[in-house]
Order: C-alpha cells, then structure tokens, then sequence
C-alpha cells in the first residue's frame, strides 16, 4: 500500500505496527527536513500519527503546548497533532488551519482517529472490508490489496457521467468510500464508531461599508499568503496572469526578501491557448523570477496519457492535463507552489454566476429567446460567432422555472438528456441521486442565504465544486510529481471573510470578483484587472480530429464499448457529430475516453 504511493512522498518512508494496527507514510520533505520523519509519536509514545498536509497555525499552537508543559522532539509542524489531540482530544481539529488528512492511533484506547480539512484540500479514502479496515490518500493504495472487491457503484458513475467527477462519499468503487470534506471519523477493532462533520462556520458580521470590506480583505488575503509561505524549502508559485494567481504571487512578493519564483506554460504551436504573455507581463510588473516553460504538441500529448494512467477513478476535467503538465515542470525545479485555486468559488469568478444571473433577470422573456435554441452555428475554436453562439445556447439551457433547476443545470458538465443516451440503461438510472445530493448542498446554502442568491450560488459551489473538482484536480495531477501544491484562498479565515460580505459586492451587475478587483488595484497593473477571464487549456477537441483521431476511433469502438458502461450507438452519435462539426461533442466524448482508459487499467467488474 506504501509504495503504491511513492510519488506523494518520494524522500522517504516510515512505519508502525502494533497488533493489529499499522500505520504507513511516504515523506515530502518540507519542514525539519532532517527530524521530521513520520509517524510521530507524543512524549510517551502513547499517541502516533501519520498525516499529509501543512498546518499554518502551527507556530502559534506549538507556542501554546509548550507553554502547558508539552515537550516536542521536532520542529515539523506534525508534532502539534499528537500533542493539540492530549488536550483537547478528537475535536482538536477545530484548532487546525492548513490543509491536511491525517490518521492518529491512540494507543491507550485502542481507537483510530482520521480527519480531513475543511475544504478537502488533501484526500482520504477508505474501505470496511472483512479482512479489517483500511485508509488512504489515493484510492490506489486500496487496489493494491488482492482482496479488494473491483465491483464499480453504478451511483458513482451516474455523478461522473453528469459531473465529470465523482463527490464524496461515494467512489467509483462500491467497496471504497471517500471521507468528505470537515469530517471526522473514530475506528475501534476495524469498525467505524463515528462520523461527523467537526465545522463549524458561524456568520460573521459583514463590513459596514466598502471600504471596510476591502481593508479587512486585504488583511484577510496578506495574512493567509504569510502563513502558506512557511516552509525550509524554496517556495514558488504558479502564474497564469489571471486575477487569482497573480494576486496571490503579488502579495508573496511583498512577504519575501528576494524574488519569488513564479512559473507558467508556454504554447508556442497554440496561439489560441498561450497566455503566457500575461503572466510575463504580471512577472516584470512585480520582479520575481519568472520561468516561461515552453510546452510542444508531442510533450503535451506524452503527459496526457502520463496523467490518464495515473488515475485510479475517472475523473474528467480536462484541465488536469494542463495541471499535470505545469506541475512536471514546475516539480522540476521546486518542491513547493502556490497557487491562486479557490478565488472563483469565494469571489463569484465563473462565467455560470453571470449566466445565472442573466437568467433571473430574463426568464419572464424566456419565449423570444427558445428559437435561438435551434440556430445552427459553427463549431470550429477560434471562430468569435462560434463562441458567442455556444455562449447563447448555454443561456437558453438554464431557462428554468425553479432556481435549483438552473443551478444544476450551470453546474453539470453533461446534460440529463444526453447521459440518458450515453449510459447503459442499468447505470442512468441513478441519475436522480445525483441531483437529491446536490440539492442538499443548494438546500442548506439557500437556508443560510434566504436573500442572497449570489451567496447560494457560492457557498453550494464551495461545497461541491471546489472540491470535488477543482481541490481534487490539483492535488491529483501535482501530486503525481511530487509536488506540493498551497491555495491561499482556500483558508478558512479567508472564507469566513469571504462569506460575511454580500454577494452584490461580488457580482455587481455583471462584473465578477468586483470586490476582491478592488483589492487587487493596490497590487496589479490595469491591464490584468481588466483582461477577460481565459482558459487553461490544450486543444484536445482539435486532436480529437486530427493527430489522435486514429485512438479516440479505436477507444469508441462498439466492440470495446459493449463491455462498458455505455450505449455504443450514443457514443458513435456523438463522435459523429463531433467530426462533422455539426456539435462540438468534446466535452462528452472526453468524459467516455477517460474512463475507457482508466476501465483498460483497472478492469473493473460491472
């Protein structure tokens, strides 16, 4: 189970066994790089843990044991978990900030206790199987025992046909569950005794004007950024020249001494998708020490299968091969990075909240608008009547009586309709459970936000989306390069603070992320703040045609296909449509591919 997960700590390993119990950890060394080997033990040996992650507060929190006695035996910030859990006992995770998952043993009680952040930054899975009880960070861990049962949960795949992901606690194995993010769990002889939730998100008062809000912000933001830089390795940072990342590495800079190093792609071959020239333009602007990596279609296409064959369940989102590939390059040079993840969920930053809103205001109109449904359009990347068209379409789908409505349709990938004619009879019948769990998410979100629908928007995103997709994503493809990736935006002060301002001050007409621009105005040359919103992105749907089109045919065989979970006549539709242009089919026809790969690597049973 340890070496199946070598490329998460590739420095070293450590083990415990006791009894019945054995812990394992593979080390990325961040912090006392020398004596920080896990597991680690409390004074008496008594209490053990091994754990992935970093814990922010750390410095503080070992300040305060020390002072009640608590004596450390390192300077890693892992210490504090066995010595804050002596205190305090399980609830010692409310204390925490940082991201992390952790399993400790206390050997007194013979009980194992496993917790996971609040924004499920860092993973953990499990399993209850007769022969005991095991957990992990990857679900490889669990494949790597030979009395795993490969049966696949027919409601998994549902949510990864409709999400392009799969949300906790389900995984795409029956056998496996993921814990879900805030959660804690308490194990005694192999069973689970208790699971709860541990966060707690009281409101904060919002800000009596604009100007406060952006002082507290600011503040907000520059403290979490000073925490995320504690490290005894260099830190750098990813740079997109967007609004997120180049916030984040603007208020890095004014923490550090010398210049941050900052890293992007380059895609000399694609000039639709290379961006880099705002990243250069962000990097000069603020002095770091700035890598442009340039990225070729054959290097691009090697890492695509690299990061397909490290998946150990399907997972969608195209963007984790452009994660991948910037986070090889980066893991090159850096152990360390930061990243502006999370200020879209927080900040209202995706195209869907202008969508939605736009809906609200037009949907008593809602019949002018239907014929626009059926307009043909062209389909080719680049074409700016294409695009706008799509755009159009996009709209005319969330024209839906109930607000819920609306929002599952801006947050699915793939229509209802389409997974109907896409899954196998027995697999979409599970639809419906996709959209009661989201509901749930929308239902407490809209509870706590009875007179804000921007609000409602955010926070269920900030349950589901961030990360279920976007946290998943990052951890997955970095991770698999052994690098660390940090989202300062994703800190539980900053979502607090995000969270007691109204949403108006987020989308404020159509102007997204209007309130945390204000803050980047003290920061950010002009140009930056005003750019459009862009994408991270190869042109996999152009390689669908072209250079790969002899493996995707193959990959959508009927033949191969018949022992999947898919109707191979709607995949063959679909690619039809897709090659003619007639529909720019990529969306679907990625989510199929990669889990016919991942289904070629696992051979799962249906």
């Amino acid at each position: 189970m340890n070496a199946s997960l070598t490329h998460r700590g590739p420095d070293e390993d450590g083990f415990f066994t006791e009894g019945p119990v054995g812990l394992a950890n593979r080390r990325l060394s961040i912090l006392d790089l020398e004596g920080g080997r896990q597991p680690v033990f409390n004074e008496d040996s008594s209490v053990v843990v091994v754990y992935n992650g970093e814990i922010y507060n750390y410095p503080q929190l070992r300040t305060e044991l020390e002072a009640k006695g608590h004596r450390f035996a390192t300077r890693t910030d892992t210490e504090v978990l066995v010595h804050l859990y002596e205190e305090e006992g399980p609830d010692f995770v409310k204390r925490l900030r940082g991201m992390f998952a952790f399993a400790l043993y206390d050997q007194r009680k013979q009980e194992l206790l496993l917790a996971r952040d609040s924004f499920g930054i860092k993973p953990l899975v499990y399993a209850e199987l007769p022969e005991g009880f095991f957990f992990a960070s990857e679900l490889k861990a669990l494949l790597s025992l030979p009395f795993f049962p490969r049966e696949v949960d027919g409601e998994a795949v549902a949510f990864y046909a409709a999400f392009n992901y799969i949300p906790a606690p389900w995984t795409v194995w029956k056998a496996a569950r993921r814990l879900p993010p805030g959660y804690l769990m308490r194990v005694r002889k192999g069973k689970v005794v208790e699971l709860r939730s541990y966060v707690e998100w009281p409101r904060e008062p919002a800000p009596s004007s604009i100007e406060e809000a952006v002082e507290r912000l600011e503040e907000t933001l520059k403290d979490s950024v000073r925490g995320h830089l504690i490290s005894d390795v260099p830190v750098g940072a990813f740079l997109s020249g967007g609004l997120d990342s180049s916030l984040v590495c603007a208020l890095a800079q004014r923490e550090l001494s010398g210049p941050l190093r900052t890293f992007t792609i380059a895609f000399p071959e694609w000039p639709t998708y290379d961006e880099a020239r705002y990243a250069r333009k962000v990097a000069e602007y603020l002095g770091t020490q700035h890598e442009e990596i340039p990225v070729t279609a054959r290097e691009a296409r090697e890492i695509m299968w690299e990061v397909l064959e490290h998946l150990d369940e399907p997972f969608a989102d195209s963007s984790l091969v452009n994660v991948g590939l910037i986070s090889k390059m980066a893991g090159r040079r850096v152990k360390v990075v930061l990243s502006g993840d999370g200020g879209d969920e927080f900040f209202a930053g995706y195209n869907k909240y202008q969508g939605l809103a736009l809906v609200e205001r037009l949907y008593p109109w809602r019949g002018l608008f239907m014929p626009l449904k059926w307009l043909p359009f062209p389909e080719r990347r680049g074409s700016r009547v294409g695009e706008r068209l799509r755009q159009v379409r996009k709209l005319l789908r969330l024209l839906r009586p109930e607000a819920f409505e609306r929002y599952l349709r801006a947050t699915m990938a793939t229509e209802p309709e389409t997974v109907d004619g896409l899954l196998r009879d027995d697999f979409s019948g599970p639809l419906s459970v996709c959209s009661k769990a989201l509901y749930r998410v929308w239902k407490e979100s809209e509870e706590r936000y009875p007179e804000d629908r921007i609000n409602t928007w955010l926070r269920a995103d900030a349950h589901w989306v961030l990360p279920y997709d976007m946290l998943h994503k990052v951890d997955t493809a970095s991770m698999q390069y052994s690098l660390e990736v940090r989202v300062p935006l994703v800190d539980v002060r900053v979502a607090r603070m995000a969270f007691s301002l109204p949403g108006k001050w987020k989308l404020r007409g159509l102007t997204r992320k209007w309130i945390l621009r204000k803050v980047a105005d003290k920061y950010l040359p002009e140009e930056i703040l005003e750019r459009p919103k862009g994408g991270f992105g190869i042109p996999l749907g152009e390689w669908m045609r072209g250079e790969l089109r002899e493996v995707f045919e193959e990959y959508f065989s009927s033949s191969g296909l018949s022992e999947s979970v898919w109707k191979p006549e709607g995949v063959r539709k679909l690619w039809g449509e897709h090659l003619s242009r007639r529909r720019d089919r990529f969306w679907e026809l990625w989510n199929v591919f990669v889990f016919e790969v991942w289904r070629r690597r696992w051979r799962p049973m249906f």
